[in-house]
């Protein structure tokens, strides 16, 4: 098992006492705002035209088109 690291502080996110990794969040003054996740279209596809979602008990279909764009369908 791999400890994830914290691309700010290149620290384990484990060590850092319960704080979420820079990428995760965010501090503004004393609050701390969550950032979305970023994945790319590439990793998630991983060399594949589509990949299927499973959200709240529905399957979606996510397909990267020949001009480079991607659909979401149920």
């Amino acid at each position: 098992m791999t400890t994830e690291r914290c691309p700010s502080t290149d620290e384990p996110e484990a060590s850092r006492a319960g704080e979420p990794c820079a990428r995760h969040a965010t501090r503004v003054g004393s609050e701390t705002i969550k950032v979305p996740r970023s994945i790319s279209s590439s990793e998630l596809l991983d060399g594949q035209l589509s990949v299927t979602i499973d959200h709240e008990g529905m399957r979606y279909v996510l397909r990267a088109t020949r001009a480079g764009k991607l659909i979401l369908t149920k």
